[in-house]
């Protein structure tokens, strides 16, 4: 009841108010409306993949909202109730358990279950019916819901993020009988809105997304006026599709290939870029560069229909006694709040950085915010914002350094992107040089001079002198550029790759032979990722030369596939992992997208705590969240389970729910997908359709300052013992076989101590085994004997050494070592030699 409690006040903090005219909302006591759209009773309130869960009952939103006393127009009621019963007896497709395992021998499993699933079609209310319900009132509850899309399926632009064409017969039938119609968001991510300025009887518009089990009763609560919205979009709403800068270099179709963007595409050559011997080698080619999300619509003057951050109240706020300062950890941002509406209600206000240096910037970047508490009317509240110096640095590619530059910085503040006013003006007169680093991730160079990426042509930000006459001055010394130099040096000179094994393992770890050490760097299990739907003739190890098992299960309840090998003799004890943004299935939360809506640090870390306490009740060790890929297309099929296009917003929100978990309690988080997996179609490739793993090409600026932030802030800010690497390539080099991405930046640079995990899956066209190994990945997951195999014949090659496998197997035992601290080991195998149940309806689309 706990959680339930703290979902639909997460549900109340996030909900985002996009429209109000007429003050149609909030609605009177026992308001009229007529509901409409199949959402009212099919509520989406989960979403697809390593996203989905399962919680309890959910409340539908019609009957919710008859709780807080809002009348419902009878007959149209019953009418949709029968719509729904009737939809509930169609038969649903079974899935024949028996084609498990040619589908992982094909590699077809996740095709399988990616499968694209078109939005259903909503029921077409008789004419008559309409008329009897605009006779009853003349206020409509409009409910468009959207989950199509999820794991290994993006969504399709027309009849999905477009209108279909049965939403646009009842969206004509509504708005011609009703007055005033409220449009209620039941979606997975972002629809075409830009429709409804066509339509001037809807008055308001509310985004619910995929809100959890109480996430109808939150909205109800919002349609009485019992709570007031506070939630600010983590996105930018276009006007239309094209629109976003990444529309036309983005593949959502997979099933039609002709559609799929190539190398070809972009006059690229395949072979040329390891890419050798596929029928289809796909691309996406990051073309917005830096420019990514609400930075290209601010910096090239192309209005969004709903910024970035934006999001009404029933109340009014404004934001003033604007003071700043600045001290050797960066620049502090003090603002009062003032509530100067009608009713008590809750503000964002939102720092954003724009710079005038010889770098070419984005118009005004994101650099901080904070959220005031509940403020009665007239109330104020006084705020403030802390921005690191390293916010204000650029990366250089030339010199491969992070670098404040010479210039001009200007904090904006405002409660959305598209409204901010100057508040502090730095100036300095030198470079500040704030980390050397080596350019690791760029464009390859039989790509360079082929590929174009968006810019201003050198246009530098112009800052108006009426702009900054208010703003407060600040100035950085030279002494003080040196001293944050010299700070800056001496930090990162305490990094470096090692061996993190507990020193009393060491010595145990060099006696092993090469069988054992292969055998601990993979998950236990028969290699499959759903060892559960196996007819168990598949071996879960390899055996000595006595014909003993190598390793073994020793976890209470943890699913093979689903956890690392044992080896009791030598004090090695299996560790769980389960999945995924939303919970592990035993309380339905919402999605991470609609979580982003909040801005509120304190909530997500109870988020965070609550899942800590439900995975340690469920004796599960490792939660394979949260997931911090940006949203680059609204056809992204996962961006419900991502929270922003923004990377610090991203990167804070992950944070605070990281320290949430692993705080109080004995469990790990493992983010994902590391790095650059914005795009589900074909994002591991196809073995049967012999189609190579998508390749995400990119500058190495863009990398570093937009795709990588989220993972670097999670290593350095929130203490993490765990990582995933993503299936698809980089530049021509697979996430999860770069020894750049995964040990050079990753430990060398970014100080990470932790174990990498491979995601789950089919290996079949994704990076080799022992090559992961090799590249810093310590966990080949699910793993098995197959990957093992691999593993011991690129040992005997030389492309991973024992050493190597040594330095592996100990970062496995040094993340043990956290989770052993206050759980024994004998409490871990009391079970072991229970038969644990399995159940047939698990969520198994993996990560």
């Amino acid at each position: 009841m706990r959680h339930e409690i703290l979902v639909k006040k997460i549900v109340e903090e996030s909900v985002v108010l996009l429209k109000n005219e007429e003050q149609v909302l909030p609605f009177a006591k026992n308001q009229k409306a007529a509901f409409f759209g199949r959402s009212q009773l099919v509520t989406y309130f989960s979403g697809n993949g390593s996203g989905a869960v399962k919680g309890a009952e959910t409340n539908h939103i019609l009957a919710a909202c008859m709780e807080r006393g809002i009348c419902p127009a009878e007959e149209l009621k019953c009418w949709y109730q029968a719509q729904a019963a009737e939809e509930e007896e169609r038969p649903e497709e079974e899935f024949d358990f028996s084609r498990v395992k040619d589908l992982v021998n094909s590699g077809l499993m996740y095709e399988f279950f990616g499968r694209y699933h078109a939005p259903a079609p909503e029921y077409a209310v008789p004419e008559e019916l309409l008329r009897k319900s605009a006779d009853f009132t003349d206020t409509a509850v409009l409910v468009l819901g959207r989950n199509a899309g999820g794991e290994e399926c993006d969504r399709h632009l027309e009849e999905d993020y477009e209108l279909t064409g049965t939403e646009k017969a009842l969206i004509d039938g509504v708005c011609k009988s009703f007055s005033r119609v409220v449009l209620v968001l039941n979606c997975n991510g972002l629809i075409d809105l830009g429709w409804t300025e066509s339509y001037p009887a809807i008055k308001s518009i509310l985004f619910l997304g995929i809100p959890g089990q109480k996430g109808p009763e939150a909205l109800a609560g919002i349609l009485a006026g019992e709570v007031n919205p506070s939630g600010k979009l983590p996105v930018t709403v276009a006007r239309r599709y094209e629109d976003y800068p990444a529309a036309g270099h983005f593949s959502w179709d997979k099933d039609h290939p002709e559609k799929l963007l190539t190398y070809e595409s972009y006059g690229l050559d395949a072979e040329q870029n390891g890419s050798i011997g596929f029928t289809k080698s796909p691309v996406t080619v990051y073309r917005e560069d830096i420019y990514a999300g609400y930075r290209y619509f601010d910096s090239f003057e192309k209005k969004p229909l709903f910024a970035f951050g934006f999001g009404l109240s029933y109340t009014t706020f404004t934001i003033s006694g604007i003071q700043a300062a600045k001290n050797m950890a960066g620049l502090c941002i003090w603002a009062q709040v003032h509530n100067t509406g009608n009713c008590a209600g809750k503000e964002t206000v939102q720092a954003y950085l724009s710079a005038v240096t010889k770098t070419e910037r984005p118009y005004q970047e994101l650099k901080g915010f904070a959220k005031t508490g509940l403020m009665q009317p007239g109330e104020e509240q006084r705020l403030e914002i802390s921005i690191p110096w390293r916010e204000l640095a650029v990366y250089d590619e030339a010199s491969a350094c992070w670098i404040l530059e010479k210039g001009s910085y200007l904090i904006r503040l405002g409660n959305s992107s598209a409204e901010t006013k100057a508040a502090a003006l730095l100036e300095t007169a030198w470079d500040v040089v704030l980390e050397h680093c080596h350019n690791r991730l760029g464009i390859q160079a039989c790509n360079r001079g082929k590929v174009s990426f968006l810019s201003r042509s050198g246009q530098r930000n112009v800052f108006k002198k009426e702009e900054i006459s208010n703003a407060v001055k600040l100035t950085l010394s030279a002494e003080e550029g040196m001293r944050l130099e010299t700070e800056a040096a001496e930090y990162l000179s305490e990094r470096r790759d090692k061996l993190t094994a507990p020193e009393e393992k060491r010595g145990q770890l060099q006696k092993f032979t090469g069988q054992q050490l292969a055998a601990l760097c993979v998950g236990y299990g028969p290699g499959v990722p759903f060892s559960a739907f196996g007819d168990g003739s598949d071996p879960e190890t390899i055996f000595d030369e006595s014909g003993n098992p190598l390793t073994t299960n020793s976890h209470p309840v943890g699913v093979n596939g689903y956890v690392s090998p044992a080896m009791i003799e030598e004090g090695i004890y299996s560790v769980s992992y389960k999945d995924g943004p939303a919970g592990i299935g035993q309380t339905a939360w919402p999605s991470e997208m609609l979580i982003a809506c909040a801005f509120d640090r304190e909530l997500w870390q109870q988020f965070g705590d609550a899942v800590g306490e439900e995975c340690e009740k469920a004796r599960v060790d490792i939660w394979l969240a949260p997931a911090v890929n940006l949203h680059r297309s609204p056809l992204g099929g996962r961006n419900f389970e991502y929270f922003s296009e923004d990377p610090f917003l991203t990167g804070v929100c992950a944070c605070e729910i990281a320290r949430g978990v692993q705080q109080k309690h004995q469990v790990l988080v493992c983010p994902k997908h590391f790095a650059v997996n914005e795009q589900e179609t074909c994002r591991r490739g196809n073995a049967k359709k012999n189609y190579d793993a998508v390749d995400s090409i990119l500058t190495e600026r863009a990398a570093r300052e937009i795709y990588l932030k989220p993972f670097e802030m999670l290593v350095k800010n929130a203490q993490i013992h765990v990582l995933m690497t993503a299936f698809n390539k980089i530049n021509g080099t697979f996430a999860g076989g770069s020894r750049d991405l995964c040990t050079h930046i990753l430990r060398e640079e970014w100080g990470f101590e932790g174990a990498v995990v491979t995601d789950w899956g089919d290996m079949d066209i994704v990076v080799d085994g022992a090559d992961a190994v090799a590249a810093g990945n310590d966990i080949v997951m699910p793993g098995g004997p197959p990957v093992i195999a691999q593993i011991l014949k690129g040992l005997e090659e030389g492309r991973v050494g024992k050493e190597k496998l040594e330095q592996a197997a100990g970062r496995l035992l040094q993340m043990e070592s956290f989770l052993y601290d206050k759980l024994s080991a004998d409490s871990r195998i009391e079970l072991s030699g229970l038969n644990v149940p399995i159940e047939r309806n698990i969520v198994f689309l993996s990560l």
